[in-house]
């Protein structure tokens, strides 16, 4: 069976697709390390998920610190993006699934996973597929997890000890939130502007403006443009696999968020 890869832009991601990974046991995949501006890392609870899953993870796990991550979409330096995705690929089996963050406009590095897994689906050949992940999305395929599956999906959060606050928030405002767990095809066009203004845009410019950013990450003129690049390097690639007879895959300035 053709394992499927799951790429997600901070650690703890996963937690929303736990019925899934069990099932599915597909390489994970991770772009930061979830340490905001100040905070530590948290692979280490995310690799003990994956662990309890029987999923793998991959050769992209907390590859470098969200603050680098930031200043490398402010500086238009695609370097960090290419080198993932080219790990990633060489790392998955042909034919192999992608699913990734949705494009939400609710943190920028969530939506450039979202344009990284473009780029290693073109190499793949595999479907691009995303899940909900701060916003209820319909569509695609949904499924209920049983009594055994729910408990033990409640049981990872609860582990996620540095994401509790935000699952007693999840969970308050919404007790079924984790019941439900729902993959569906995943299509951008990555247009001039978003409407609304992102979140990330709003949220960073009042942050400017209180003097704790000293530069806002924007749609347009840094999200954008590394989201082109990934996608011109993913149509380049599907040209060169065309004229190929077979493809083989093989196995701190503070910034605003």
């Amino acid at each position: 069976m053709t394992r499927p890869l799951l790429i997600v832009a901070h650690p703890g991601h996963e937690l929303r697709l736990h019925g899934w990974m069990e099932r599915e046991r597909p390489l994970l995949c991770i772009l930061t390390d979830g340490s905001g501006s100040v905070a530590p890392a948290r692979t280490r609870y995310s690799a003990a998920l994956a662990e309890g899953c029987g999923a793998p993870c991959g050769p992209v796990f907390g590859m470098m610190p969200d603050r680098d991550w930031y200043a490398a979409i402010l500086a238009g330096d695609l370097g960090p993006f290419r080198a993932a995705a080219g790990a990633i690929a060489a790392a998955a089996q042909a034919g192999a699934p992608v699913v990734a963050d949705p494009v939400e406009g609710y943190n920028p590095m969530h939506d450039l996973a979202a344009a990284l897994a473009d780029a290693v689906a073109a190499v793949t050949g595999g479907a691009r597929l995303t899940y909900p992940l701060t916003a209820a999305q319909g569509g695609g395929r949904a499924w209920r997890l049983d009594a055994a599956a729910l408990a033990r999906k409640r049981a990872a959060v609860a582990a996620y000890t540095p994401l509790a606050a935000e699952a007693a928030a999840l969970l308050k405002a919404d007790p079924e939130a984790l019941a439900e767990e729902r993959i569906l095809p995943a299509a951008h066009g990555w247009p001039a502007a978003m409407d609304p203004l992102p979140a990330y845009e709003r949220f960073g410019a009042e942050r400017a403006q209180a003097g704790v950013y000293g530069r806002v990450i924007r749609y347009a003129d840094h999200v954008r443009p590394v989201a082109l690049a990934l996608r011109d390097q993913r149509a380049g690639t599907r040209a060169t696999q065309a004229a190929r007879p077979a493809v083989t895959v093989a196995a701190p300035a503070k910034t605003a968020p």
